[in-house]
């Protein structure tokens, strides 16, 4: 059985709760607050790092590559943890439509300085590892040692990191005396999702079934994914995996199918999963995520505990505010209180 203990980072976060998620029908959902693992990276994101740094520190890595879109979690998260160690960073991302810094562009651009980033048109978009793997080369020929990060973290040293989900989540079943049977995450370029289920098949737990929302991608690029990843997992492991024992069963988003899309829908439960579970959570992943869960459990009303992760933050929120603003409603209380103590009328 794979140690991946053993080659993780020291002092970030291993374990998330869990709680029965309001709002979601009789108190038999719950939820696993992945966005409590760090207050500036994005969920299950920290996973992936847990693995990362001890790979860039083994290997006298002094500058990292990165590649993303204007608006991704995987930059900012990796990007902060790289600043704080001392290690030079660059990013290769794609060029926005909007180029005003907003949201996690605007956090990414506060973490390095303009040479660092080098925009790359839509069009050329295809090309972009290549284009960063020349870049990379490069530096090299002028000293140093370099490691590109794909975009969202596909790489092979991310997986002693994402392996570690399925391990907590069966902490949390222990601890709570509840197993689940129904198990659902999203999926952007889905690599904590193949995470938890490679991890799930090593554990050798009880069957289940795993949920997986495409908010990008399709199944035959997830699966063609998972397999890369089932790869290296057998090396790691030193021998074949044990047979996979579950399934995973896809959804589209139920609003807003299109990636990056966010409509009056989605808005509207970024409000109601806020105010009736007590949870922030960001438009573009989670609450597409978790209206999609909602929909699922209306049409299929289960019998059996079932358990969402919630892989995102609040960070996710940033460059959405004047978007969910009008969903607000007025201001409540008189409006004479709600002026400065000098401007209200004797």
């Amino acid at each position: 059985m794979i140690q991946p203990r053993d080659s993780l980072a020291t002092g970030l976060n291993l374990h998330s709760r869990i709680h029965p998620l309001r709002g979601f029908g009789d108190g038999t959902i719950y939820i696993k607050r992945e966005d409590e693992l760090s207050a500036g990276v994005t969920g299950t994101k920290l996973r992936k790092y847990l693995s990362i740094l001890p790979a860039i520190e083994a290997r006298g890595i002094d500058r990292v590559v990165m590649i993303g879109s204007a608006r991704s979690n995987n930059l900012v998260g990796l990007g902060q943890l790289l600043v704080e160690r001392g290690i030079a960073v660059e990013a290769f991302i794609k060029r926005p439509g909007d180029p005003t810094p907003t949201g996690n562009l605007l956090f990414l651009r506060m973490l390095l300085p303009p040479e660092a980033i080098h925009l790359v048109a839509p069009e050329e978009w295809g090309a972009v590892n290549a284009r960063a793997a020349a870049h990379a080369r490069r530096l090299e020929s002028r000293g140093g040692r370099v490691l590109v990060v794909p975009e969202g973290g596909d790489c092979r040293e991310a997986l002693p990191g994402i392996l570690t989900l399925a391990g907590d989540l069966l902490r949390n079943e222990h601890e709570s005396g509840i197993r689940f049977d129904d198990i659902w995450i999203d999926s952007g370029t889905g690599i904590s999702a193949i995470g938890l289920l490679l991890g799930l098949r090593l554990h050798q737990p009880h069957p289940r079934r795993l949920h997986i929302t495409l908010i990008a991608g399709d199944r035959e690029a997830f699966m063609e994914r998972y397999r890369r990843f089932e790869h290296w997992c057998a090396t790691l492991h030193g021998g074949p995996l044990p047979d996979p024992g579950l399934e995973p069963h896809f959804h589209r988003p139920a609003s807003a199918a299109s990636f990056g899309s966010v409509n009056a829908c989605v808005l509207e439960e970024t409000h109601r999963i806020a105010r009736e579970a007590g949870i922030l959570v960001d438009p573009v992943y989670s609450a597409k995520h978790l209206y999609t869960v909602r929909q699922q459990l209306r049409a299929h009303p289960p019998n059996r505990p079932q358990l969402v992760i919630y892989g995102g933050g609040p960070l996710g929120l940033c460059g959405f505010q004047s978007r969910l603003a009008p969903g607000l409603g007025s201001a409540p209380g008189n409006p004479e209180t709600l002026k400065p103590s000098s401007e209200r009328k004797p």
